[in-house]
């Protein structure tokens, strides 16, 4: 009889799989307690203890909010029933990407399959958003991934003055002792003075060529071949002349400006001039540092010995001129004050000086900004006059 008990005690393996069973799970225990929590509810009402807060944290000082337009309070959705949801188009917005606008619209889901009861939890490994080749641009800036190395470097200085030096010379104070008023005044005139020379002597080398091409005879390198042709153009002229009181036109007469075969002649001619004259100006000056040679040599050597003398040689950066820009940066307006202006006291002192002028040179001479001159626009062509026959329409 217990042999019997025993075989109808055992259990018979069950016939279902895996995915029977998940599908009819046995969640009585469940709902009934969800029953009696709604029978309670129903019954003593929500619990009390959740609607009160204790408040630990200190009073804050209450902001001032900034008052509403008239507009913005009229135009304000005051309603309790929720906007539409809009679906935004991606790369337009910075919540929502491209890619993602991208793979939602072509349904490129990548979904693994997991078994939620068995298998344990495996960390998501983010798959990689690309867009297909046809999608990409090239056109889009990429941004830099490498700090540039100039960053690192100090700015070359062009020219050095009190803007860059961030000192100001004693004189220019405004009760200064005499000792540093005086030299500041002898500085500033030592700079001054260099500057007037340099501008005499171009002004003379202007005026040697505008006189050298007022006297230069080109009669001379004419042959008489040219002087025939001349006189038929000279002829042509007067003709052109005599019939100047009569015009068609209120424009100038449009002169074709072909070079005549004596012009060409005429300009190799002076082209072979100057280049003798100068051959013989570079004979005549090695001659004379023929005859100098040896005081030649003996300077050279002084040179020699002084630069062997100093203590740091010049490297090939330093033998470079320091000129970065095409242009120099613009000059400083002269800082002295004559006897007569200087004040005792503040409250004689005039505001001198701008700060933007002040600002732009000491970027310009510290090599930040590039110094740069202000051109004009040309009118490559001049405006001719035309009369419109309009008038024939009345007629």
């Amino acid at each position: 009889m217990s042999s019997e008990t025993n075989r109808a005690s055992k259990p018979q393996p069950s016939r279902k799989g895996r995915k029977a069973w998940r599908k009819n799970i046995d969640i009585q225990d469940v709902e009934s307690g969800l029953q009696t929590a709604r029978e309670k509810e129903i019954l003593l009402g929500t619990n009390h203890t959740e609607d009160f807060i204790i408040d630990e944290t200190p009073t804050e000082a209450r902001k001032s909010t900034a008052k509403k337009l008239k507009t913005h309070e009229i135009l304000t959705n005051k309603s309790k029933i929720p906007a539409l949801l809009v679906k935004l188009s991606g790369g337009k917005y910075k919540n929502e990407s491209r890619t993602l606008a991208r793979i939602e619209k072509d349904g490129l889901i990548n979904v693994s399959n997991k078994d939620i009861w068995d298998e344990p939890e495996v960390p998501e490994q983010q798959p990689e958003d690309k867009l297909p080749e046809e999608f990409t641009s090239t056109a889009e800036v990429t941004r830099a991934t490498v700090v540039p190395k100039t960053l690192k470097k100090a700015p070359i200085k062009i020219t050095e003055n009190d803007l860059t030096e961030k000192v100001v010379h004693a004189g220019k104070s405004y009760n200064p002792s005499l000792e540093s008023w005086k030299d500041l005044i002898n500085k500033e005139y030592d700079v001054e003075y260099k500057r007037e020379l340099t501008r005499q002597q171009m002004e003379e080398h202007r005026e040697k060529i505008k006189a050298l091409t007022q006297t230069l005879d080109d009669n001379m390198l004419s042959d008489s071949d040219d002087e025939e042709e001349e006189e038929e153009v000279a002829k042509v002229e007067e003709n052109d002349e005599e019939g100047e009181d009569f015009k068609l036109s209120i424009n100038k007469p449009t002169v074709v400006k072909i070079k005549t075969k004596t012009k060409r002649n005429r300009e190799a001619k002076h082209k072979k001039r100057v280049e003798l004259e100068q051959n013989l100006k570079d004979l005549k000056k090695q001659l004379k540092d023929l005859s100098n040679l040896d005081e030649l040599l003996q300077k050279q050597q002084k040179e020699e010995e002084e630069d062997a003398k100093k203590e740091e040689p010049a490297t090939k950066k330093q033998k470079k001129d320091k000129k970065l820009f095409k242009y120099n940066p613009v000059q400083r307006a002269l800082e002295v004050k004559l006897s007569h202006e200087l004040t005792n006291n503040l409250k004689n002192l005039k505001p001198e000086g701008n700060l933007f002028y002040d600002q732009m040179l000491s970027l310009q001479s510290s090599g930040k900004i590039e110094a740069r001159v202000p051109v004009a626009k040309k009118k490559k062509y001049t405006p001719k006059v035309t009369e419109k026959w309009t008038y024939k329409d009345f007629k």
